[in-house]
C-alpha cells in the first residue's frame, strides 16, 4: 500500500495468503495448520483446508499492527513522552506536528491490510460455496469462520476511527491499483459513520449466494473455537488453539465499543439514547452470567485482582482472569511486537518512550484518585519503574523479571479486549440510563451478600417481589443477575468486590440527580470513568481513544486537553501545554478532522 492510500497499490490477497501460508512450514505448534494440500494463486481456496489455512493470513495481518495504537495515541495522550534517545517521527507525533506525512509510525496502511485480506477472504469464501455446493455439508465450521473475518474487518475499522477520526471504506477485493478518489470503490467516512456502518456489520446477516436458488444466511455473532474444532480432546489450559481462538474479537466486546461510540454521538445531539444503551447492557450482562456461570471469578472485579495486575502483561500468556481478546506473539517463532524495543532501557532495546511526572503525580493525587487507606495506587507500581535514573514502561517486562528473562524477548501479548474495558463501558451505559447505584457499585465498593436474594429474584423474573420490596433498587438493578453476589464460603471469589474496591481504594463520588441535573451528573461521571481509564489501562493504547469519546459526547476537546496538555510543562521538544491545547481545540489542516486526531491525509 503506498503511504495510504493514494493511489491503493495491493497484489491479491490470493497470492499474499498462499505466501504467508508457505511460511508456516518453519512453524510448530502455533500458527501450524496441520494440512497436504498447497495453496495455489490462481485457485486460492478449493479445499475446506484451505479456507482454515487462508484465515492465519488475517492473523499475521493482526499481529503486524498489533502494537501500533499504542505508540500512536499513548504518546499524544497522558502517559508517555520521548526519551533522549528518541526518533524524530515519536517526537513529532508527542509534538502534535501538523502533518505527519511520511511518519512511519502515523502511516495507517497497516490496517487497511487487515481490512484488505478481510475482504478478499471472504471473497474466496463466497467462491467457494458457490464452486462447490456439494460440499456445504461438510463445512459446519464455515459460518464461523466467515463470521470471524467479518469481526476483525469491523474492529480494524473501529481502530482507524478512534485513530485518526475517518477512513476510506471498501467492501470489494482489492485485486490490482485502485485510484482512492473512486468513490464506485472507496467511502470517504469519519467516527459516526464509522461506527454506523461496523454496527450494521456486526447485526445484519450476511448473504451467502450458494447458487441460483440457496441462500447461506451467516450471523456475525456466530462464534467458532478452534480448539473445539482442531484439537477438542485436549483441556483448554493445555491447548496450543486456544491463542487462535482469542485473536478473534468477540461479537459481544466489540458491539459493546461500538454501543458507547454510537451512544456518545446521539448524546451529542441531544437524541433519545436510552435503547443503545439498553441494548449494550443485556449483551455484556447476558455474556457475563454465560461466563461466570463456568468460572466463579473470571472477568470478575474481585479479592483475586490485587496482586494479580502484574501478571495481566509480565505472564507467558494473556492471563484467563482477565482476557477477553488478545493478539498473540511467540518470539521463538519470530512472532514479535516492538513493545520492549521502544519501552526498555536494558540492551538491545532502544528505550524511545518513558513515563512522565505529572502522569505518574496522578496515581498519588487524591483529588482525582481518591486512595483510602492507600497511599498510592497499587498499578503504579506495575506501569512504570525506575531503573538508575531512567523512568521506563515496566508493565510488560520488569527488570528482573522471571517470566521474560531476557529484555530481547519482544512477544508480549496485546489485549484487543479486556475485562476491565467491559465495566468501564458498563459504567459508562448506566451513567446515560440515570442508572446511578448500579453505576456506584459497578466502579466503586461492588455487591455485598445482602444484595443476594434481591438479585436472584430478578434473575428468576419474581420482578413484581423486588419492586414491591424495592422499587428503586429493581430500577437500578433489573438487568444484573446474582452471580454479581455470591454469598457462600466456598464462592469467597465470585463476588464483584468492584472497580476500585478490589484494590482497596477510595470510592470516587459518583452524583445522582438528587441535587444535581441529570446532565451535570452524567458530565461529572464520565469526567471520572475517563480517570479511571487512565489509571487502568496507561499504555495500553486505550485511554486516548477513551478521551476522545468524551470529548466527542460534550463537543468539549478540553476533556483531552486538560489530562494531557500537563505533560508539557517539563517538555524538552519546544512544545508547550498551551500550544498542544489548541491543536487538540482546533480543526486539522491536513486530515480535516478534529485536532485529538492523529493527522492523516488519505488522499495525498
Amino acid at each position: 500500500m503506498k503511504t495510504v492510500l493514494n493511489n491503493i497499490k495491493i497484489y491479491s490477497m490470493s497470492l499474499l495468503v498462499a505466501g504467508v501460508a508457505g511460511g508456516f512450514a518453519s512453524c510448530d505448534d502455533f500458527f501450524e495448520p496441520e494440512t497436504a494440500d498447497a495453496l495455489s494463486g490462481d485457485d486460492y481456496m478449493s479445499s475446506t483446508t484451505e479456507m482454515t489455512t487462508g484465515f492465519l493470513g488475517i492473523m499475521t495481518k493482526m499481529q503486524a499492527i498489533g502494537d501500533k495504537a499504542i505508540y500512536l495515541t499513548d504518546t499524544r495522550g497522558e502517559m508517555l513522552e520521548p526519551t533522549d534517545q528518541s526518533i524524530a517521527e515519536l517526537i513529532a507525533i508527542y509534538n502534535y506536528d501538523d502533518d505527519l506525512s511520511g511518519n512511519s509510525y502515523a502511516d495507517p496502511a497497516g490496517y487497511y491490510d487487515v481490512i484488505i485480506a478481510c475482504n478478499d477472504y471472504m471473497a474466496n469464501m463466497q467462491d467457494f460455496i458457490a464452486k462447490y455446493p456439494e460440499r456445504v455439508g461438510e463445512t459446519d465450521y464455515y459460518n464461523g469462520l466467515y463470521a470471524s473475518a467479518i469481526r476483525v474487518k469491523a474492529w480494524a475499522y473501529l481502530t482507524l476511527a478512534e485513530i485518526y477520526g475517518q477512513a476510506l471504506w471498501f467492501d470489494d477485493p482489492i485485486t490490482e491499483v485502485k485510484d482512492v478518489t473512486d468513490t464506485s470503490v472507496f467511502q470517504h467516512m469519519e467516527t459516526e459513520q464509522i461506527v454506523d456502518k461496523c454496527l450494521a456489520l456486526l447485526t445484519t446477516p450476511a448473504q451467502v449466494q450458494v447458487n441460483a436458488d440457496s441462500v447461506r444466511v451467516i450471523s456475525p455473532t456466530e462464534e467458532f473455537s478452534w480448539r473445539e474444532w482442531i484439537d477438542p480432546e485436549t483441556a483448554v489450559a493445555n491447548s496450543v488453539y486456544r491463542y487462535w481462538d482469542m485473536m478473534t474479537p468477540p461479537y459481544f466486546a466489540l458491539y459493546a465499543k461500538l454501543s458507547v461510540w454510537k451512544g456518545a454521538f446521539q448524546d451529542q445531539r441531544g437524541e433519545d439514547a436510552t435503547q443503545t444503551y439498553k441494548s449494550m447492557c443485556k449483551v455484556l450482562q447476558d455474556k457475563f452470567k454465560q461466563y461466570w456461570g463456568q468460572y466463579t471469578h473470571y472477568w470478575k472485579r474481585c479479592p483475586t485482582t490485587p496482586g494479580h495486575y502484574s501478571a495481566f502483561w509480565n505472564n507467558a500468556n494473556p492471563y484467563q482472569e482477565e482476557v477477553v481478546g488478545a493478539i498473540i506473539y511467540d518470539y521463538t517463532k519470530n512472532q514479535t511486537n516492538q513493545m520492549l524495543y521502544h519501552f526498555s532501557d536494558e540492551y538491545p532495546n532502544a528505550y524511545l518512550l518513558r513515563s512522565n511526572e505529572s502522569a505518574r503525580a496522578r496515581f498519588t493525587d487524591t483529588k482525582v484518585d481518591p486512595l483510602g487507606t492507600q497511599t498510592q495506587d497499587s498499578r503504579l507500581n506495575v506501569i512504570t519503574k525506575q531503573n538508575g535514573n531512567n523512568w521506563y514502561i515496566s508493565k510488560y517486562r520488569p527488570v528482573g523479571s522471571s517470566v521474560r528473562v531476557n529484555a530481547y524477548q519482544d512477544d508480549v501479548h496485546i489485549y484487543t479486549f479486556r475485562c476491565s474495558e467491559l465495566f468501564l463501558w458498563l459504567a459508562e451505559a448506566l451513567n446515560h440510563l440515570g442508572r446511578y447505584e448500579a453505576l456506584d457499585r459497578v466502579i466503586n465498593n461492588g455487591f455485598g451478600t445482602a444484595d443476594y436474594d434481591k438479585l436472584l429474584e430478578i434473575e428468576n423474573g419474581n420482578d413484581s417481589a423486588v419492586i414491591a420490596a424495592d422499587s428503586a433498587f429493581y430500577a437500578n438493578f433489573y438487568d444484573f443477575h446474582s452471580y454479581w453476589a455470591i454469598p457462600t464460603s466456598t464462592d469467597r471469589y465470585g463476588t464483584y468486590n468492584g472497580f476500585r474496591g478490589c484494590l482497596s481504594l477510595g470510592a470516587v463520588d459518583i452524583w445522582d440527580e438528587t441535587s444535581h441535573t441529570a446532565e451535570e451528573a452524567q458530565r461529572h461521571n464520565d469526567e471520572l470513568l475517563a480517570n479511571e481509564w487512565m489509571f487502568e489501562c496507561a499504555c495500553e493504547g486505550k485511554v486516548y481513544p477513551n478521551m476522545i469519546r468524551f470529548a466527542e459526547r460534550y463537543a468539549d476537546p478540553t476533556i483531552v486537553s486538560d489530562r494531557v496538555a500537563p505533560k508539557y510543562e517539563t517538555a524538552t521538544t519546544g512544545v508547550t501545554p498551551a500550544a498542544v491545547a489548541a491543536k487538540i481545540a482546533a480543526d486539522n489542516a491536513v486530515s480535516g478532522v478534529k485536532g485529538y486526531y492523529v493527522p492523516w491525509n488519505l488522499y495525498k
